[in-house]
């Protein structure tokens, strides 16, 4: 094959702007030069290919990716030289996948089109409004503009740099100083409201100043206005939606809080009346009704503006003993709540969601219903109200309304959960049938997830095993001794039949009584996610230390009158607890010192073949965990193949999968043959269980089963801990299985949890 080669053009053809088909009669064109990378270009190219079927006739260095356009071209790859032919053998082609291509995997071949140019438009557009600006004079006036709200400057003394920004709406005031473009001062005014909505005016003119201000360290050039701006759109679309004069949704929110905060003193007041309750500080009877009643109603509270509803806490079992622990727990430790606002109804969503109304009697001021002859329920119950509708004039952009008269309000309830709440399939069902605005579940996912998701990209099959591996270490105190030990734990979480679930990010409502009734399930979820947390994921914020819950040297030395009083030591609080002996009080949980477990000289994982009466799903049958089960058969529950835990192959924070289960690994990698092996099952199907084996003697592995009830209550179901050895305490205080459901409550850890059994009741 003779390589071709271009033609010599005279310096007439040149110069005359003739292309080679332009040439005289006679003059053969100059054939381009067919390469493998020409080829290439010309088939990935968006427009293809753009051989005539004359060159592709004559040219003998057509190649497949030429032709890669043609669904039936098999023919030969020929080339014109062997260099070549040498060099398209290096580039594959045939093989080439975008999808293997990472970034150009969302590239489409072909022209753009008006649809895809808009689209794009509003991606870009999407991603740059997530950044809300700077702190300025014209940050804040192009916010307020954004927000549907009227700015106005008011100029101060000539020669001077301070200015002030007025913002306004129909029913708020918003007046902001800046000297030399540094916000120095805010006042928040609602002028057509009434004392009860201005009461509160202060502290969220306080929370806005502060979210504004210059705080150490940061420069005016990069002060951003995310956290001002979540706060303050808050209040603009409560404006927003406000009807001049007739409908002030300031006072609908004020109303609901001061409803609320008549439950909630009514609820206090009953705790500290109860005897069985006597001796309980304040702070841990503030917390049984922020965690097992109705709730703590708060307004402009923990840095966000507007109405919360405060339902759940970390260690709420575990109150603060000073004021430098209380300031601590206030800062740092998490506290679940529901922001209450007003968003424009939607119709195809709140089908059964009455319209908001305006009224500050939800409850009556005696709060108690009364007893009504012939009532079953004996004790105190709320009485709620229904408020009359609350009406507004016709829309005047909607023709024929104003012949039909004052109308029902387009606006709602909301609420808004703070944190995000991941809760099953069944309890989104249940919260529709109750009226709460929510949408069908079209999309979900499995339950574990929501709380512990996967990375990008990474393969996920709900119908296969999924395994959770964690290695944390655990801080313990043995019986009698003020030191401090760790012991490395090594946490697999195994979920055998996924039960599918959705975050729960926000709602509409229609009294709030529908709240209060709401509150037990979702703190049966925060606990339940609380748990996983503690034990699966790695820690992100400080905790409370030893140093500072230590015990004081001479604490130690005392007798040990009661359970309260071990319990209190084994959780570090400084000041011991005693019940008061004319106290109705139930006896709390009893911990023994008298048979504690050396961690020398016990075994770091034994296998024996250890059962429990009940399998976590309520089958009479026998069974044991993987790693439990290492050396005895698996029972018919647990038939699928399962890896073992840990492995040298194992990567911190990575996820590796195989045919039969999905694997997710937390903290070094490898497995520690000194940490202690903890072995959970998760079922959703009736609600949360956990299965909970773990070494407890020498030749004995313990197996709890336990339901996470409403308002985080454990209940333990079966239990292989307590027999004839250590059923009597010695104080001579009989045992509970309950007893283990109170300790998790407490401790909300299922480490700590096991280190307490072991060393305590073993």
């Amino acid at each position: 094959m003779a390589t071709p080669t271009p033609m010599k053009h005279t310096l007439s053809q040149q110069g005359s702007g003739r292309t080679p088909s332009q040439t005289q009669h006679g003059a053969a064109a100059t054939p381009p030069v067919s390469t493998p990378f020409s080829m290439a270009h010309a088939a990935l190219s968006p427009h293809g290919s753009r051989l005539s079927p004359q060159a592709v006739k004559k040219s003998p260095a057509i190649s497949a990716a030429a032709l890669l356009n043609h669904p039936t071209s098999n023919s030969a790859v020929s080339f014109d030289s062997p260099s070549a032919a040498a060099a398209f053998s290096t580039l594959q082609l045939s093989d080439l996948d975008f999808k293997s291509l990472g970034g150009l995997a969302g590239l489409q071949v072909g022209r753009n089109t008006d649809d895809e140019k808009a689209k794009r438009l509003d991606e870009v557009i999407s991603i740059l409004s997530q950044t809300r600006g700077y702190v300025s004079e014209a940050g804040l006036e192009r916010l307020a503009h954004k927000l549907g709200l009227e700015c106005l400057w008011d100029e101060h003394i000539a020669g001077e740099s301070k200015r002030t920004l007025v913002i306004a709406g129909s029913a708020l005031e918003l007046l902001i100083g800046f000297t030399d473009n540094i916000v120095q001062s805010l006042a928040l005014a609602f002028p057509e409201s009434s004392d009860s909505v201005n009461k509160h005016a202060e502290d969220a003119g306080k929370i806005l100043l502060e979210n504004l201000k210059l705080q150490p360290g940061q420069s005016p050039l990069t002060k951003q206005l995310d956290r001002f701006s979540v706060n303050f759109e808050r209040l603009a679309i409560l404006d927003k939606l406000s009807i001049a004069s007739v409908l002030n949704l300031y006072e609908a929110i004020a109303g609901v809080y001061d409803s609320l905060s008549r439950l909630h003193q009514w609820e206090l007041q009953k705790v500290r009346e109860d005897a069985s309750l006597a001796g309980r500080s304040d702070e841990y009877l503030r917390n049984m009704v922020l965690c097992t009643r109705s709730g703590t109603p708060a307004m402009n509270a923990r840095g966000k503006v507007g109405m919360r509803i405060d339902y759940w806490k970390d260690k709420h079992l575990q109150p603060p003993t000073n004021p430098q622990m209380a300031a601590y727990v206030e800062k740092h430790e998490k506290i679940w709540g529901i922001l209450v606002g007003c968003a424009p109804i939607n119709m195809n969503l709140d089908v059964n969601v009455h319209p908001v109304r305006v009224s500050h009697h939800w409850i009556p001021e005696s709060v108690e219903r009364p007893h009504i002859p012939g009532d079953l329920q004996t004790g105190p119950m709320v009485q709620w109200l229904e408020p009359q509708d609350t009406l507004v004039p016709p829309d005047p952009e909607k023709a024929g309304d104003s012949l039909l008269g004052p109308r029902l309000p387009s606006v709602t309830f909301s609420a808004t959960f703070d944190p995000p709440m991941p809760i099953s399939l069944g309890l989104w069902e249940q919260l529709r049938s109750m009226g709460i605005g929510i949408p069908p579940m079209v999309s979900s996912k499995s339950f574990d997830l929501l709380v512990f998701p996967m990375a990008p990209g990474d393969y996920y099959d709900p119908s296969e095993l999924r395994e959770i591996h964690s290695t944390k270490d655990v801080k313990y105190q043995l019986p009698g001794s003020p030191a401090w030990n760790s012991r490395k734990h090594a946490n697999s979480l195994y979920i055998y039949k996924p039960v599918y679930g959705k975050t729960l990010t926000e709602a509409s409502f229609s009294h709030p009584q529908q709240l209060i009734a709401m509150l037990p399930y979702l703190r049966q979820y925060a606990f339940l996610s609380t748990l996983l947390e503690n034990s699966f994921k790695e820690d992100t914020g400080p905790k409370r230390t030893p140093p500072q819950t230590m015990m004081h040297p001479d604490t130690l030395s005392k007798k040990t009158t009661t359970n309260r009083d071990e319990f209190n030591r084994f959780m570090s609080i400084s000041s011991p607890i005693a019940k008061s002996p004319n106290s109705d009080a139930p006896t709390p949980m009893d911990i023994s010192t008298s048979m504690s477990i050396d961690p020398v000289s016990q075994p770091n994982h034994p296998h024996p073949s250890g059962t429990v009466p009940m399998s976590i799903d309520g089958a009479s049958q026998s069974q044991l965990l993987p790693s439990q089960a290492a050396h005895s058969q698996p029972t018919s529950h647990f038939n699928t193949q399962v890896p073992p835990t840990g492995g040298p192959n194992s990567h911190p924070n990575t996820q590796t999968f195989s045919n039969s289960s999905h694997t997710l690994t937390f903290g070094p990698s490898g497995s520690d043959p000194e940490a202690i092996k903890i072995d959970i099952n998760l079922t959703m199907a009736h609600g949360p269980r956990l299965q909970i084996a773990f070494p407890f003697r020498a030749s004995e592995t313990a197996i709890v089963v336990l339901e996470i009830r409403e308002n985080g209550q454990v209940h333990v179901e079966s239990q292989n801990v307590l027999g004839e050895r250590n059923r009597v305490a010695p104080n001579g205080r009989e045992r509970r299985p309950e007893d283990l459901g109170k300790m998790l409550e407490t401790l909300e850890d299922i480490g700590k949890w096991v280190e307490f059994v072991r060393t305590r009741w073993a």
